[in-house]
């Protein structure tokens, strides 16, 4: 971030009923330019005038956008829905709201628009307009609430994804997302870490493991560098093995690249888990991403990112991969790698399906009692509950590692957003973000439990920098884990 941008981001102050001074910063031209190149875009001629097109294109071939267009009666239930209109109360912050922006725009190609203009609420797609449409199109966080509230069905993430890959077609793009989207294909990880970086993170938590557990957990590293994989015991290396000798792995882990530097004790959770159920497993640092940000800006990017997933499990020749702790990331990962890679043989599972077999089988042994007497709740991440069919197996599985749970008054597909979501995590949007979280923390304060559990990894970032503020709004001191950290502290070896 630029000293002006540090500024900017200092300055921007939440306003209830109008957000329109809060907006992520812009990638500049250079750094759309090498994303452009990467998937085989250039930019238009006239930005303006695409965008103009674009739209006009998706309202006869995209059905939700027709819908959200054409059939929205405003009838506001969506606005009781929407986490970013309840908690700000600016209306272009709302399901209806963005998409007035762009029923306007079709409005002004109207023969009632074209006469009577702003009377029938028709706007010329203007550079103020655009940016209008930037603005609230990344204040939306892609959670679908409002789909599964709407009696039409229309669903706003859908259509925001769509605004904002034709925004990105004309070189308007978060500078944040363009950042990671821009790391992950270049380096495998979001965190752009060189393959060093992961190999130290990995041989980390090993060494904690054996530490804390008395386990040395036996694990595989492909080097993508030096072509070679090495295979470890607790944080020693043991040496390169090759498929020739028959020891090699079965599986290809990937969790997001946040639990190698913020959420360690998920890592370790997989990495325990894993060892003691006899998987081999390898990361490869190749690709050592779950989440992909290709969702929150342009599906070439989503498929781009996604099949380096799939390069790097054919490379290894795995048998199967298992999906780690990431609401976005299992949802792209589930409605397009994991078919990819099903069409090569490859199995696909999240490590939650591998966990409940093991409970149910009675191969992993729980003490519940080492997660203490406070109380519990889970919370669904958006898409878990509105994209990727994953809300039982988390309740499953920590009804069998701790003591006290309680569910939250929204629950399931009911769920609110973190407040992260849709590419949002970032600092000059922290005034909103910190609003946005505010309803899930005090269905949190409802519930009465001290600690939230969210398995994601954009979930855990957002509640890392809002939580300190919320507790020193509200007086309370709640605290927050993923759930594979609950499984790693009860399990007993």
């Amino acid at each position: 971030m630029t000293v002006a941008e540090a500024q900017h981001a200092h300055e921007a102050v939440f306003k209830m009923g109008d957000t329109s001074n809060i907006k992520p910063f812009k990638a500049k031209p250079e750094q759309i330019k090498v994303l452009h190149e990467r998937v085989g875009l250039t930019l238009p001629e006239n930005p303006l005038e695409h965008i103009h097109k674009r739209i006009r294109e998706a309202v006869r071939e995209n059905r939700n956008v027709k819908m959200a267009v054409e059939i929205c009666v405003h009838c506001g239930v969506c606005l009781d829905n929407c986490p970013t209109y309840v908690r700000t109360k600016d209306i272009f912050n709302s399901p209806v709201g963005r998409a007035e922006l762009l029923r306007a725009v079709l409005k002004a190609d109207s023969p009632s628009g074209k006469i009577f203009g702003k009377l029938v609420g028709a706007a010329k797609l203007t550079e103020e307009h655009l940016e209008k449409i930037y603005t609230y199109y990344y204040q939306c966080l892609e959670c679908r609430k409002c789909a599964y509230a709407c009696p039409f069905g229309i669903d706003q993430a859908d259509i925001t994804r769509l605004v904002r890959d034709v925004m990105y077609e004309a070189g308007i793009i978060s500078k944040y997302i363009a950042t990671v989207i821009d790391a992950v294909e270049r380096t495998g990880t979001n965190l752009g870490m060189k393959p060093l970086a992961v190999v130290k993170s990995i041989t980390f938590a090993a060494g904690e493991i054996k530490e804390e557990k008395k386990v040395e957990v036996e694990y595989y590293i492909y080097r993508d560098d030096q072509g070679k994989m090495l295979k470890y015991k607790g944080d020693q290396l043991v040496g390169e093995v090759t498929k020739e000798s028959g020891d090699w792995p079965e599986a290809l882990l990937l969790p997001p690249s946040a639990d190698f530097f913020t959420n360690i004790e998920t890592l370790k959770g997989y990495m325990l888990f894993l060892h003691l159920m006899g998987i081999k497993f390898a990361f490869s640092t190749e690709m050592a991403e779950l989440a992909n940000f290709g969702l929150f800006a342009s599906e070439r990017h989503m498929k781009f990112i996604g099949q380096k997933a799939v390069n790097a499990a054919l490379r290894l020749g795995v048998k199967f991969v298992i999906a780690g702790e990431c609401g976005h990331g299992w949802r792209a990962f589930k409605n397009y790698t994991g078919p990819e890679l099903e069409k090569h043989g490859i199995k696909t599972m999240h490590v939650f399906h591998l966990v409940i077999d093991a409970i149910k089988n009675g191969k992993l042994k729980l003490n519940p009692e080492a997660n203490g007497d406070i109380v519990y709740t889970f919370q669904d991440s958006c898409n878990y509950a509105r994209g990727g069919d994953l809300t039982e197996e988390p309740r499953f599985i920590i009804k069998h590692v701790v003591k006290k749970f309680v569910e939250s008054p929204n629950n399931r597909e009911k769920t609110w957003c973190c407040g992260g979501g849709g590419g949002l995590l970032t600092d000059e949007l922290l005034p909103l973000r910190i609003q946005y979280a505010k309803n899930w923390y005090e269905d949190a304060l409802k519930a009465g439990d001290n600690h939230v559990v969210r398995a994601c990894a954009i979930c855990k970032a957002q509640l890392s920098h809002t939580i300190p503020h919320l507790n020193k709004e509200y007086g309370k001191s709640i605290t927050y884990s993923g759930l594979m950290d609950l499984v790693y502290k009860a399990t007993v070896v």
